[in-house]
């Protein structure tokens, strides 16, 4: 696994987490998975392009969604509704603008897609060309235990055989 992939992503995470939603996160353990298999959720999807490629998939309880929206609208949300909705998207969006910041600052060329939101009860999504490469479950845990997985899938990010 390349950290020099991965500690840009973390940076931008903590830092618009933090201004948009007003909590800090701590990094929970992180796994390798070969698909992705989400269950009363929300899945963020967006590709970056360039010198790094690779899938970003933000996959998001609805409750902890419920709960994020709210702190980003400043109101207590009783459902996710489109507007709701719109601003889990932005903020993937912003998240991935910023570690593509950081990864130009550091000489790397990237673009980013704009966000795919995909919502459902039970969401399976599978790997693409699943023997090259490798999903890595990134847990970004705030306070009473919620959490944001970001799931990276890259070929640049090939598990040893």
């Amino acid at each position: 696994m390349k950290v020099d992939y991965i500690n840009p992503l973390l940076i931008a995470s903590s830092k618009i987490i933090k201004v948009l939603v007003q909590e800090d996160i701590t990094l929970g353990r992180l796994s390798l998975l070969d698909n992705h298999d989400l269950v009363d959720s929300l899945a963020i999807i967006m590709w970056m392009n360039g010198d790094f490629e690779g899938r970003f998939l933000f996959a998001i309880e609805r409750n902890t969604a419920r709960h994020i929206a709210g702190m980003m609208m400043g109101e207590e949300l009783e459902r996710l509704n489109d507007m709701a909705k719109s601003a889990l998207a932005e903020l993937a969006t912003m998240i991935l603008g910023r570690t593509g910041i950081i990864f130009s600052e550091r000489g790397m060329d990237v673009r980013i897609t704009p966000p795919t939101l995909v919502e459902g009860d039970s969401i399976y999504i599978s790997s693409l060309k699943q023997k090259k490469r490798t999903i890595i479950n990134i847990p970004l845990v705030m306070s009473q235990g919620k959490v944001i997985d970001m799931k990276i899938e890259s070929g640049e990010l090939i598990r040893d055989a």
